[in-house]
């Protein structure tokens, strides 16, 4: 694993771009470690595998900037117009989760294909240490093909986006070297492959010269070969030990994350035309790229993609396509929601989590009384991924929140506090705290799906329950708690998440572990779970339309230059839990 030193590092890009993300860094009021930021060169570059390594070191955000910014906002990589202003509730959100990504103990910041993101995020994040992913273009191709991810995750609109990107102002150099030419697929991602290589390498230029943040490079092929050098490598980059991970979530099903089974060779499953292709355009981009860039960082992205010839290419198998396994369903009809007891307490649980469905009926019922839930690319209550990226709720082209086919009754996730807290303000209800979650729990069985059992959700109907009973009261999704950790007065609020999830293992140490997410930030492991103390009734449920002008006030607050992100945050919890025909 390659290393280089630390001293010091401005981040950013322009005069400009670089005094706006240092305010947002400010507002920030970052009191942690600043977490690990690791950057793929592309995707399929190992990051899983490097992810398992530090499951047990360390708390990890899987792409909080291109996953969970929306297309429209001013740092997405997906953004045709990068040089949009920063909204006051772009700069508010994005000050949240700096603070939220340093810990006392530092985190880990996953984030592949950023594209013209990469200044972005490397200026937010100043002083993290920078792990490198890469990996050889035909060892990315070969994946691809065999995944058929071209086509799955819709990789040719991606082009075209980038392409366009490529022919704004700010970008307009970068234009060669992304033709609009209705390039083959290996044409197309071998261009893309070395633009991204590239786009980073110059987002990192200043700390690959040595003056810089600490930086490790981790070729994919290097932890194929040799795993336990790998291993010793990045122990020593990052001042913690590094044990074979044991007792993890196992994806063995063979998908496109399996990272269960040890690989011990380096093949390309390329028709040897994909691969001439593959080859061919990579070097042209790279040679391309001399008249836009500096030698140093065509040098740097030629070194990242290098290792073509440490793969035998073999003719791609015949095999049965994998198949994405079909959602579990439980039948035509749920049991009746209703509140149980759980233990003495006189708290009620909601027999159910939310599903799909509920939080769809929630979105359509604020979009018809004039609320969004995405504001210039900042999204308020839940993250709307596509599909193929695990997405469950989309808009449709006639404005309608619908959940995917057959994921109906599966417990919604990428839902943020925002979007728990509303959800729980419209059914008369509120969130559990996490000492009462605990409580909860205390005589419960191990949690239904867990680590991967199924590879997604299951519905919310747990097998083997009844409509008396609470189902999943650990396990399936996490939960939002309606506390959090003390983060002071003027920084930004975090809240707990509870439980396990079926993206995480199901023992009692992870259902106990104390972790928090800003009140903007969502995962693909978090739903929500709603509780009635004896105060509250359904007659207690708020509007569509009075949660959406409470919501919108809020955003209103944001403009004011002199509240702190803590007060903010505390007027939002205010907000969205006062009783209905409460004043302000």
């Amino acid at each position: 694993m390659d290393q280089e030193t630390r001293t010091d590092s401005s981040g950013g890009g322009g005069a400009a771009e670089g005094t706006m993300l240092a305010q947002i860094v400010k507002a920030a009021g970052r009191t942690g470690r600043a977490p690990l930021l690791i950057l793929g060169a592309f995707e399929r570059v190992g990051s899983n595998w490097v992810s398992d390594q530090l499951r047990a070191s360390m708390q990890q955000h899987n792409e909080p900037f291109r996953q969970q910014l929306g297309a429209a906002h001013p740092l997405s990589a997906l953004n045709p117009r990068p040089d949009s202003e920063l909204t006051a509730l772009n700069r508010h959100h994005l000050a949240c989760a700096l603070h939220d990504l340093h810990g006392s103990e530092r985190h880990a910041v996953k984030e592949t294909n950023l594209f013209f993101a990469s200044r972005s995020v490397t200026g937010l994040l100043p002083e993290s240490p920078v792990l490198v992913l890469t990996r050889a273009p035909l060892g990315i191709a070969s994946s691809f093909e065999r995944g058929g991810l071209w086509q799955r995750w819709v990789y040719a609109e991606r082009y075209l986006g980038l392409a366009r990107t490529a022919r704004t102002p700010r970008w307009r150099d970068w234009s060669p070297l992304l033709p609009l030419d209705d390039p083959q697929p290996p044409v197309a991602l071998a261009r893309m492959i070395a633009v991204n290589a590239l786009l980073l390498a110059e987002a990192l230029r200043a700390d690959l010269a040595g003056c810089g943040r600490a930086l490790a490079h981790l070729q994919y092929e290097r932890h194929v070969t040799a795993p336990e050098e790998v291993r010793s490598g990045l122990a020593r980059f990052l001042g913690v030990p590094l044990a074979a991970p044991s007792g993890m979530p196992k994806r063995g099903d063979g998908g496109d994350f399996d990272t269960s089974r040890p690989k011990s060779e380096l093949v390309a499953e390329l028709p040897a035309s994909s691969a001439a292709l593959v080859r061919h355009h990579v070097a042209t981009a790279l040679a391309r790229a001399t008249a836009i860039v500096d030698a140093a960082t065509v040098n740097t992205a030629s070194h990242w993609l290098a290792g073509d010839d440490e793969y035998e290419l073999r003719e791609p198998q015949e095999r049965a396509r994998r198949r994405a396994a079909a959602p579990a369903q439980a039948g035509s009809r749920l049991p009746s929601v209703g509140y149980r007891r759980s233990g003495l307490s006189p708290v009620t649980w909601r027999n159910l989590l939310i599903s799909n469905l509920e939080m769809a009926d929630l979105l359509n019922a604020l979009l018809e009384a004039g609320m969004e839930n995405t504001r210039h690319g900042t999204h308020l209550l839940i993250n709307p991924m596509p599909h193929e990226r695990g997405g469950r709720l989309h808009l449709d082209q006639g404005r309608r929140w619908r959940p995917s086919p057959g994921f109906e009754r599966h417990p919604a996730y990428w839902v943020t506090w925002l979007g728990a807290a509303a959800l729980a303000a419209w059914h008369g209800a509120r969130l559990p705290t996490r000492e009462e979650a605990l409580a909860a729990v205390a005589m419960a069985g191990p949690g239904h799906n867990t680590g991967y059992t199924f590879g997604d959700t299951t519905p919310v109907v747990e097998p083997g329950r009844g409509a008396g009973q609470i189902h999943h009261l650990t396990g399936n999704v996490q939960i939002w708690c309606a506390d959090g950790p003390d983060t002071g007065d003027e920084a930004p609020l975090r809240r707990y998440l509870f439980g396990s999830a079926w993206n995480t293992p199901g023992d009692s140490e992870t259902v106990e572990e104390r972790r928090s997410r800003f009140l903007l930030g969502s995962s693909r492991g978090v739903g929500v779970r709603l509780v009635r103390g004896p105060e509250a009734c359904a007659a207690d449920a708020l509007g569509a339309w009075e949660i959406a002008q409470r919501i919108v006030c809020w955003i209103g607050e944001i403009d004011d230059p002199d509240r702190t992100p803590g007060e903010l945050d505390r007027w939002l919890v205010y907000v969205l839990t006062r009783p209905s025909g409460t004043r302000s």
